[in-house]
């Protein structure tokens, strides 16, 4: 399986409510987790199904029965069929003209109409799945309050729509800085304003710069979004703290947890300017030998939220295979923590995961065919 880091790496008036979570040891859903494992591979039909992102560009069907997967480098989008495990189709985008997506795609989402919204930073637009362009987004800082017009062009930063299509969000800053903000736009005319998040400001206090005369490196923790059963919600790899911003109701609620097992956040351990990429590589080793929380994912049989954690371990030697403890954590569905485990029978964290007829699937890289990792869980 190739790991993919859970971190993004750079070579270039509201109201608000605070909460907390946490779990007592007797209530724990996760106490007698235990699983097994099948692997099972994609039929690509005599295609070629691009892995070089593995599924960063991609979007599960809300029947859980099919992906689809964008292929940034050659501009197609693959339809797969997940219960037949077979490559349905294949459908050529433009890269350039008037239905162009660009050459660099940097966020892939169907939407509940069945259009896609490919997203970067050559534009946003919405696409039909015959690959003719829609409509535009642009984020105009005379139509988002308290947007510059220095960063519309991040505007498109972790760039989503509700399911219901009543709202555009994106998560605008300075990439070099770490810092991040909550846009949140209409659907219709993209008018909005940006909301401050300050919990996720540990991603900045975390990053670190190498600047030098042969090169330019800068890692950061991630922040994610997610539009998930009517909000929006805003986590980091660097906390368990997470933002739940309701649409309707245009409200910002900041969850807190407790956990037993894992820190609930990061430490600052590392230098944030380095001279050389051996300092820089040494540095962020220090952020991964702590806590790094992963994405949310739904199971609709259990009625729960889970999601990954992981802690790297020093290696013996520089040219050790990376190991780390796994966890995983279960929340009900107003994100209180309900359950917490170490899984001991993993080292890498499961890449890409989500529930499909109440097994929890992953992707994994079979001899360069797509494949996925089905974990039957037993409770």
């Amino acid at each position: 399986m190739k790991k993919l880091a859970p971190y993004l790496f750079l070579v270039l008036l509201f109201s608000c409510e605070n909460a907390s979570s946490n779990i007592a040891e007797s209530e724990n859903v996760l106490e007698n987790f235990s699983f097994t494992l099948d692997t099972v591979v994609i039929d690509p039909g005599g295609e070629i199904i691009s892995l070089q992102t593995g599924l960063g560009f991609s979007s599960i069907t809300a029947d859980g029965r099919k992906l689809i997967l964008l292929d940034g480098t050659n501009q197609s989008v693959a339809e797969i069929d997940l219960d037949e495990l077979r490559l349905l189709q294949k459908t050529q985008f433009e890269k350039e003209g008037p239905n162009g997506i660009g050459s660099y795609p940097g966020g892939f989402q169907l939407l509940s109409d069945g259009n896609y919204l490919i997203s970067g930073y050559q534009g946003n637009a919405i696409f039909t799945p015959t690959a003719e362009k829609f409509r535009d987004v642009q984020f105009l800082a005379g139509n988002i309050d308290s947007l510059s017009q220095d960063l519309e062009k991040t505007a498109y930063f972790g760039l989503l729509a509700s399911e219901d299509r009543s709202h555009f969000l994106s998560l605008p800053g300075n990439f070099f800085d770490g810092t991040r903000d909550l846009l949140v736009a209409d659907f219709p005319d993209v008018k909005g304003k940006i909301i401050n998040i300050p919990a996720m400001d540990i991603a900045s206090e975390m990053r670190i710069v190498l600047q030098s005369a042969q090169s330019m490196m800068v890692a950061v923790e991630n922040i994610a979004l997610q539009d998930l059963d009517g909000r929006a919600v805003i986590s980091s790899s660097a906390t368990s703290d997470v933002y739940l911003y309701d649409y309707s109701a245009d409200s910002l609620r900041l969850v807190s947890y407790s956990h037993t097992l894992v820190p609930n956040k990061k430490e600052k351990k590392a230098r944030t300017e380095v001279e050389s990429e051996e300092e820089f590589r040494k540095e962020w080793a220090k952020h991964q030998e702590q806590i790094g929380f992963q994405k949310f994912f739904w199971d609709e049989r259990s009625q729960r939220y889970c999601r990954f954690g992981s802690i790297s371990i020093p290696k013996s030697s520089p040219g050790a295979e990376q190991k780390s403890e796994i966890f995983l954590f279960a929340y009900d569905k107003d994100f209180k923590l309900i359950g917490e485990t170490m899984i001991e029978e993993l080292s890498e964290v499961p890449q890409f995961p989500f529930f499909k007829d109440g097994k929890l699937w992953s992707y994994v890289n079979v001899d360069d065919e797509l494949g996925f990792a089905v974990f039957t869980i037993n409770l």
